[in-house]
């Protein structure tokens, strides 16, 4: 239960920062829209994502939102991560895959958003503790 809740953490932590980044974004270059991407690898939270996304995009004329489900993301992300052909956010657990994305240094750092002084301090030593080879 106490992963669940982690990677439901983590995701949250991920997609928050990444979403808060874009929402001060105006419009690309030339009035075209912002297009980011999110994939995440719960194919149970697919409904609730299509929800977000959905409501991300009626209420941002200037940002376009898609998120993606797909039932084998892990292969997916692996392989677009090898072609580097990244998405612009990934909604993953605290699995080993975790583990492995931040110590090939591919996920962004976001130690310094002021959004993680409101988690729980217990959350983050978890989540530092997954990685491999610890900071």
């Amino acid at each position: 239960m106490k992963w669940k809740r982690l990677g439901s953490l983590l995701l949250a932590l991920c997609c928050a920062a990444a979403l808060l980044t874009f929402a001060g974004c105006g419009a690309g270059k030339d009035g075209q829209r912002i297009e980011i991407e999110l994939v995440q690898y719960k194919p149970e939270a697919a409904a609730y994502f299509e929800m977000v996304e959905e409501a991300f995009n009626a209420t941002h004329d200037n940002i376009h939102l898609t998120i993606s489900s797909p039932n084998d993301a892990m292969t997916i992300l692996k392989t677009r991560f090898i072609r580097e052909d990244y998405p612009d956010i990934i909604g993953i657990g605290g699995d080993i895959n975790y583990s492995y994305f931040v110590d090939a240094e591919i996920l962004a750092d976001v130690s310094d958003y002021p959004g993680l002084a409101s988690i729980n301090p217990g959350y983050l030593e978890i989540a530092e503790s997954l990685e491999l080879v610890p900071t």
